[in-house]
């Protein structure tokens, strides 16, 4: 009966040990799994992030940029492209539709015939793109996008790649309905057609919310202005659009490893975590890298001196598959050009400076002439029917009266 008893009782103790071993086996499982999953979540080195991109066989590499420095927090106010799960469900049905809608095109192969590469930084030794700016910690990546795709098409339709073009991304945000806390990908671009855009110097930007009240007095007639934006689905619609009318705007899901971004063709590693979404402009592409050539608005310390190569197809960035791509139209004063003048008039200036002005290819223009001319060219300009002038951006080169036979 003792030796049943004891046998009982040493039982009942291994049993009780072996449970507690178990319970105690899976809340160690339970720690380390959680642990595993924070360190996933966390902020990865740059040191952590070149392994992975070894250990993946990518061909990118990492450093410490101005970005990767920041917490995690910080990082995200340099994105800003608000949009909802619903929204991006009903943008990737979109994209779909249109690229279904553009393959099956009878003229397809013809329309969208693209070259295998363009980089509008380099086109026959010109560069049509404006120079890479900081939006700092504040999400106005929206306002960058569509301004630099705006200035780049303002160049190529002027076919002058230094034109000096500058527009405010203060004055596109904040008067147009956006904020630091983010805006919609084409919401610059409609307040681009519907109102226009002014010039940096007019509204300078800070990386904080801004009241539009700091324009400047004379805004309505510093306005640039956009005539339309359309979007374009498919690769080689895509690939079009950038080689035939210019760089387009684009948005981009980013991920924890992106700030860390130094150089070669980006590609999302397995452990990155996402961060938020982004606006930035697409300048060129390259089918023999596989890749598009992106406009960032963090500055020239990140990346390619602000620029990154992109491969095409990661579906988690979405760059090419959730989002269309978006080409514009900007309005363009002709630089050069002859036609009949709106209107005329002469105005001497303290000095004994003459100026006649004629109002011409969109704006006026005007030429110095001698106080001695001017009894005589302004009695026969006056006197004539219309006034037939040519112009070199805002000089007359060539005035001619014209009376009708």
């Amino acid at each position: 009966m003792i030796l049943l008893v004891a046998f009982v009782i040493l039982n009942h103790l291994i049993d009780e040990s072996f449970n507690f071993t178990i319970k105690e086996n899976y809340v160690m499982a339970k720690k380390k799994r959680k642990k595993k999953m924070k360190k996933k979540q966390a902020d990865l080195s740059v040191p952590e992030i070149s392994a992975m991109i070894r250990e993946e066989g990518l061909s990118w590499e990492a450093a410490e940029t101005p970005i990767s420095v920041l917490s995690a927090s910080e990082q995200k106010k340099y994105l800003g492209l608000i949009v909802t799960e619903a929204e991006m469900k009903a943008m990737a049905a979109a994209v779909k539709k249109e690229t279904a809608d553009e393959m099956s095109a009878p003229d397809f192969a013809v329309r969208f015939a693209a070259p295998t590469a363009k980089d509008w930084r380099n086109v026959g030794g010109k560069n049509y793109v404006t120079p890479v700016k900081d939006q700092g910690q504040c999400g106005s990546c929206v306002a960058f996008g569509t301004c630099a795709t705006i200035e780049s098409n303002m160049r190529i339709k002027s076919q002058e790649p230094n034109l000096n073009v500058d527009l405010s991304e203060a004055f596109c945000l904040f008067c147009g309905g956006g904020s630091c806390s983010g805006w919609g990908l084409t919401s610059g671009l409609a307040y681009a057609k519907s109102t226009g855009v002014t010039d940096e110097a007019c509204f300078p930007y800070q990386a904080t919310n801004m009241p539009c009240s700091n324009r400047c007095s004379d805004w309505q007639s510093r306005l640039v202005k956009i005539l339309s934006f359309t979007s374009h689905s498919s690769m080689q619609a895509r690939k079009n659009a950038i080689a035939t009318i210019g760089p387009v705007v684009a948005g981009m899901a980013v991920y924890s490893d992106f700030s860390s971004y130094k150089s070669g063709i980006y590609v999302k590693t397995k452990d990155s975590t996402l961060r938020g979404y982004h606006c930035i402009c697409v300048v060129g592409y390259d089918d023999s890298q596989q890749c598009w050539i992106i406009k960032n608005s963090w500055g020239t310390g990140w990346g390619e001196q602000g620029y990154c190569r992109i491969k095409y197809g990661q579906v988690d960035l979405k760059i090419d598959s959730s989002w269309a791509f978006y080409s514009c139209d900007p309005e363009v004063k002709p630089v050069t050009g002859c036609e009949f003048a709106k209107h005329i008039l002469v105005d001497k200036y303290f000095g004994g400076i003459v100026r006649l002005w004629a109002y011409a290819g969109g704006d006026w223009r005007y030429k110095n002439i001698s106080d001695a001319d001017l009894a005589g060219i302004a009695q026969e300009l006056f006197a004539a029917d219309k006034v037939y002038v040519c112009w070199e951006k805002n000089q007359i080169t060539m005035v001619r009266a014209w009376k009708t036979p």
